[in-house]
């Protein structure tokens, strides 16, 4: 019985090495050693072993020199910076985000209190993890009195303020949008807007087409609503608090829409269109600056400040 697995073998081998077959070399080495014969070096064996990739790709990168190494560390630093700027852009679920060429730098600022104690072009809100349907019942009267973010169970809420401190009366766009839904989350979703005081509270129009009750219809799938202030004069502030909730009497907020979401962003432009070149308006910027008529910041992070009257506050505004 031996003698004809032995024979049995043999013949495998001596196929393999006729047709120029790939032979694992455990095989081979299991099938040599019953054999008694030593391995031909003709034969074309696979070095290919079980858990043995690790190992080999570690000593590949051992036998690269020095600059290969350094291109292949860049690269991988290169792919981690890509991912964290993504996540960094993507992590709130609300952003506010201030023209910078056509407001900023005429001394328009946003912030996340009253003070402007950090006047800047760019706010985010913190993301609602697992948030579950609630009602508008159910959310706290105080939500337009708290700066900043104050997030709540089940609801996001956002409070910030934009100030004109320049030296010429402007007027803005303030445009909230539906960036990326999931799920149908938009369908159930409600979007409270509190300006200076007043608020309105917006949903996607209800299956039939009609207002969801109580509701301002989204002026599209993409837009939520535009607030237009067509005279924003220096010395002027608007506060505006933003709150983001699933509405759990809405018919559409079924099980479907569980594990959904939506991010949305509020973006504020400049109500005319300035149509000079960039040039002119970088060397409009620096003859400014020498002059000390309207100096920018070289790094573009300091929010101008042109009003002659002091700081410009909440509680100082001119629009009181």
């Amino acid at each position: 019985m031996k003698k004809q697995e032995s024979e049995k073998k043999h013949n495998w081998y001596r196929r393999k090495k006729e047709e120029k077959q790939i032979v694992r070399i455990e095989e081979l080495e299991k099938i040599m050693g019953e054999m008694g014969e030593d391995v031909d070096p003709e034969t074309i064996v696979s070095m290919y072993m079980p858990r043995r990739r690790a190992k080999q790709f570690g000593a590949a990168l051992l036998r690269l020199d020095k600059l290969h190494l350094w291109l292949l560390v860049m690269i991988l630093m290169v792919a981690v910076l890509f991912i964290v700027a993504f996540m960094q852009e993507k992590m709130g679920n609300f952003t506010i985000n201030l023209n910078r060429l056509e407001l900023y730098r005429k001394g328009i600022a946003i912030s996340a209190d009253g003070d402007f104690s950090e006047p800047t072009a760019r706010l985010t809100a913190n993301t609602v993890q697992d948030a579950t349907n609630i009602t508008l019942s159910d959310l706290p009267d105080n939500l337009d009195e708290i700066d900043g973010d104050h997030n709540g169970k089940n609801y996001m809420a956002y409070t910030y303020y934009v100030r004109n401190a320049g030296k010429e009366d402007v007027g803005y766009n303030a445009t909230v949008t539906l960036d990326s839904c999931a799920k149908g989350a938009e369908n159930a979703v409600r979007v409270a807007v509190w300006k200076n005081g007043e608020r309105i509270v917006y949903a996607e129009p209800a299956a039939d087409g009609t207002e969801e009750k109580g509701c301002v219809n989204f002026v599209d799938h993409d837009t939520v609503c535009t607030y237009t202030e067509e005279a924003f004069l220096v010395g002027n502030v608007d506060k505006y608090t933003i709150v983001i909730w699933m509405e759990g009497e809405d018919p559409e907020c079924v099980d479907a829409i569980v594990g959904g979401s939506v991010e949305f962003s509020m973006n504020i432009d400049s109500l005319s269109e300035d149509n000079t070149s960039l040039l002119v308006k970088f060397a409009q910027d620096i003859v400014d600056t020498l002059k000390g008529n309207k100096p920018i910041s070289a790094a573009g992070t300091e929010a101008p400040n042109y009003y002659q009257g002091g700081e410009v506050t909440w509680k100082n505004r001119r629009n009181q």
